[in-house]
């Protein structure tokens, strides 16, 4: 049943960190998430997908600095010619219901996501050919054309599946009756929908006993509402990024710590090109040379402008120079000779969000367009610019551009390509057959610096083009309670909910230089990875993006 306040008899109090045990578990962990978001399997969840991660294990799993690791493989290795990656599982990982994970698993969840269109998950396997299964613990993955970004996606993206409970459901069913079963270091117990989640951990975790023995998901719809929930002891952390006003507020919590890092969640003006006024190359150009990046990303508070394009500055794929420039002069004469006014749409319970499409209209108007900022619910915002599949019915937006662009550009050639894979997720309706191209070298050069080349090109065609403007993008700014818990790690490019929170693997192996080649555990068998903090990508105090369509 459900934690009263303060929770049952050995459970950790308000604003205590009580051991679960001689093994010193901290005994509960209390979390706020802005919305219920199903069974939380990979077919179900929206916003959730940090929380699925406490139930489904990847392949792979970022470590604090962003760079794949071992997981629930125990080594991966390329071939010379980058078209078969030998994946070795880890000894002892099981299933939640007692059955071993096996190679049989891997191929079966590779073949099922690749036959079950899953927006996030099929367009990573396109490269895949076949899986082998030579042994129980060994997948040999067959790939059509080397794919240097297989690490990081699918192999750390990607969840695990049970062949044995997933094989033979009817084509209309998403997912198995009941609670979710992974092999991953917490099962469900509890889903009481539109309320609260409970986990429990599992206790022989192949990758060792968790140290927290619960944690208790508490739905609560505003940032506001768990600004007040950490003021009355009533949740342990926030993982949603605070705004600048809320950060402030919650730094003056007795008891409450903010924990502060770069987040690679975009903040985008995206265009509709397939209707007046965006249609045009030189009109979206010139919105661009009037929106002064440096200023937005001041109001916004502590942000990073996008100068650089869709990449983070810290992304190892940036380039090293700026893509954005101001150009009034140039800009006033195409926007004064627009027809009708500019609508800006943004979401109106983001309030970062909202503030950036006030900020553009604002530039928009001194540049001498007619231009306003519309604020709408997320749902209609979705709808507008159809990532339901709809027909788009905007001319600008308000966007983010998610974390694995950052991590890996593979990406870009479904966020703005014109391949099967981008169906549904291009929402700007932008066509490029150069672009096209460039985004296949970015996906398949297996060379490093060719890639990085090839990257560098893919970002400055797009800042010619515009389809999309990127802005900025806000800091990690999350809240803890370290009494409670002290365990939390900012990992690189995301937030603060995490596996690697959760569970302490042991030392991390030596970073591999070259795509998968040779990225194993240590010979000794420690076993991969640090305390890290990552995956919740959040964006602004409510709303959490964790990519694409799945919202």
């Amino acid at each position: 049943m459900a934690l009263a306040a303060g929770g049952p008899a050995g459970a950790s109090g308000p604003g205590t960190a009580d051991s679960g045990g001689p093994d010193g578990a901290v005994a509960l962990v209390r979390l706020p998430f802005p919305r219920d978001d199903g069974t939380l399997t990979p077919y179900t969840f929206e916003l959730g997908y940090p929380l699925m991660t406490l139930v489904y294990d990847t392949l792979l799993w970022r470590d604090a600095g962003g760079e794949p690791r071992p997981w629930l493989a125990s080594s991966t290795e390329t071939s010379p010619d980058g078209r078969t990656v030998t994946i070795e599982l880890a000894p002892g990982a099981r299933w939640q219901d007692g059955q071993p994970v096996t190679s049989a698993d891997v191929a079966f969840t590779f073949s099922y996501m690749a036959d079950h269109p899953h927006p996030r998950f099929s367009p990573e396997l396109e490269a895949v050919e076949r899986v082998e299964t030579p042994d129980r613990r060994t997948a040999v993955v067959r790939l059509r054309t080397p794919a240097p970004g297989f690490a990081d996606q699918p192999l750390a993206d990607l969840p695990i599946l049970p062949a044995h409970l997933w094989a033979g459901l009817p084509r209309g069913k998403v997912a198995p009756d009941g609670l979710p079963v992974g092999s991953g270091p917490y099962r469900m117990v509890e889903h009481v929908p539109g309320q609260r989640y409970r986990f429990e951990s599992v206790d022989d975790y192949f990758r060792g006993p968790p140290r927290i023995k619960a944690v208790e998901v508490t739905i609560i719809g505003s940032g506001r509402d768990t600004v007040r929930a950490l003021e009355r002891h009533q949740v342990d952390m926030a993982p949603v990024s605070l705004a600048d006003d809320m950060a402030s507020r919650v730094a003056d919590i007795p008891g409450v710590r903010v924990e502060e890092g770069p987040s690679y969640l975009g903040t985008t003006l995206i265009f509709n090109v397939l209707s007046a006024p965006f249609d045009r190359p030189e009109v979206r150009r010139a919105v661009a040379e009037a929106v002064d990046l440096e200023r937005v990303a001041r109001v916004v508070g502590g942000a990073v402008p996008a100068e650089r394009g869709l990449l983070h500055p810290d992304s190892a794929f940036a380039g090293p120079g700026g893509l954005h420039a101001v150009r009034l002069a140039a800009a006033r004469p195409v926007l004064r000779s627009l027809p009708g006014p500019v609508t800006v749409l943004a979401a109106a319970n983001d309030p970062v969000k909202a503030e950036a499409g006030r900020m553009v209209a604002q530039a928009l108007r001194g540049a001498g367009a007619a231009a306003q900022v519309k604020l709408v619910s997320q749902t209609d915002l979705a709808r507008a610019v159809g990532e339901d599949g709809s027909a788009p019915k905007f001319q600008a937006a308000i966007w983010t551009t998610p974390a694995l662009v950052s991590y890996d550009p593979t990406i870009l050639g479904r966020l703005y390509g014109s391949g099967e894979d981008a169906a549904g997720v291009n929402l700007t309706g932008y066509r490029s057959a150069a672009f096209d191209e460039i985004a296949r070298r970015v996906a398949t050069t297996a060379d490093t610096s060719a890639r990085h080349a090839a990257a560098a090109e893919a970002l400055d065609l797009l800042a010619r083009d515009v389809p999309a403007l990127p802005l900025f993008f806000a800091p990690g700014r999350f809240a803890v309670r370290p009494v409670a818990y002290d365990g939390w790690v900012f990992v690189k490019g995301s937030g603060i909910l995490d596996k690697r929170s959760f569970v302490d693997p042991g030392k991390p192996p030596p970073a591999v230089p070259n795509g998968l080649a040779g990225l194993r555990e240590d010979d000794d068998g420690a076993r991969a990875g640090t305390i890290a903090l990552a995956a919740l990508a959040a964006a602004a105090v409510l709303v959490v993006v964790v990519l694409l369509r799945r919202r």
